[in-house]
């Protein structure tokens, strides 16, 4: 009996880690056919891709600051003791002042003087025997013009001398009340006031204390406007055009028309030699204190020279809720496909591509967020 050889069985391949259904590419994407009226009725307009010398930019992180000169300390000009403005509080760190707003009241010391009580022990009991003289005369003269020895006049004479008097002795009476209340603070007080129309930035000092002669009390700053400081790698620094202006934007956004123009401004010279950076100084208006001291800020600048680049106008691009950029290239007519951009940044109206449509391509430039609205479904 012979023996019968099983055939090998062929080994299997292992399962793949992953699987596609439904692949679909991006050069396969939707496309989106308008009717003539539809299209009529969008005011669909188009312009073709250009391939084009441009300007060189390239954007860098910058900070907020204060310019010098716009940040004001204001002290005590003598010693004292503090109180809040007559009619309210202090106000609060953060508000907006207007310049002569009144921020504390300074009652200032004196300095003690060794016989000061006695001094005003005696100015007292002068004023009150001369007041006693006063009246014993106008007392005088009353008796006499009644027994028609004396003269009106004489009388009239008296009673002002009386008035002096008595003003005198409580004027004294009052000081003699101020010192035995608040033995060391002069009779006068000092309105310390915000010299310009400013944030209020800090406050050092607090009503009821007691501060000495220089001792900080607030600070003030104006926020409009604010500098721009743009640390540039010092093989980059040549490269830069130092006379052409800034866009300052969001840290994390495109320098769109959104973007501001900050001048460039002369500044003292700084660098970081552990970050191999140098500064430049960028001056910005804030009248709408959209920016704050300190914050980051993305600042694109222009390079030397020109360069070669894929442009299209601004308002082609569309942003999807991932960020991506996408325009609509119109293939044929009423055909639009939505293709995939890569802006590099944007100047003067056109969006700078590192990737897109090829030269020539018409792309819809009036009426793409109606194509994208339609493409899924959210718009009529």
């Amino acid at each position: 009996m012979g023996c019968c050889r099983q055939p090998a069985s062929a080994p299997q391949k292992p399962a793949p880690p992953a699987r596609v259904s439904n692949p679909a590419q991006e050069a396969h994407l939707a496309t989106v056919t308008l009717s003539p009226q539809a299209e009529a009725r969008l005011a669909i307009r188009t312009a073709g891709v250009e391939y084009k010398p441009v300007v060189r930019v390239r954007t860098f992180a910058g900070e907020v600051l204060i310019p010098p000169g716009r940040s004001i300390a204001v002290s005590a000009p003598v010693a004292g003791r503090l109180a809040a403005p007559a009619g309210g509080g202090v106000p609060a760190a953060g508000m907006t002042l207007q310049k002569g707003q009144p921020v504390f009241r300074l009652q200032p010391l004196i300095p003690p003087e060794r016989d000061l009580r006695v001094e005003v022990e005696r100015e007292v009991a002068s004023q009150q025997a001369r007041w006693e003289a006063a009246a014993a005369r106008v007392h005088r003269a009353e008796q006499v013009l009644r027994d028609q020895a004396g003269s009106a006049r004489a009388l009239e004479e008296a009673r002002t001398e009386l008035a002096l008097a008595e003003a005198a002795l409580k004027a004294a009476k009052a000081r003699q009340q101020r010192l035995t209340a608040a033995p060391l603070l002069a009779e006068d007080e000092l309105v310390m006031e915000s010299p310009q129309t400013a944030l209020l930035r800090q406050i050092y000092a607090a009503p009821g204390q007691t501060v000495a002669a220089g001792g900080a009390l607030f600070e003030v700053a104006s926020l409009s406007p604010v500098w721009i400081r743009v640390p540039v790698y010092v093989g980059d620094l040549n490269s830069v055009e130092p006379e052409e202006a800034a866009r300052v934007h969001g840290l994390n956004q495109q320098p769109g028309p959104s973007a501001r123009a900050a001048r460039p401004v002369t500044a003292p010279p700084s660098a970081d030699p552990d970050a191999a950076t140098a500064d430049l100084f960028y001056e910005l208006s804030n009248e709408d204190r959209a920016l704050r001291p300190g914050q980051k800020v993305g600042v694109t600048l222009t390079l030397r020279g020109r360069a070669q680049s894929l442009v299209v106008p601004w308002s082609a691009v569309l942003y999807d809720v991932q960020g991506g950029t996408w325009v609509y290239e119109n293939s044929a007519p009423q055909e639009f496909i939505r293709r995939r951009v890569e802006v590099r940044h944007v100047a003067g109206g056109l969006a700078h591509l590192a990737r897109g449509p090829v030269p020539g391509a018409k792309i819809v430039t009036t009426g793409a967020a109606e194509l994208f609205s339609t493409e899924f479904g959210i718009g009529k």
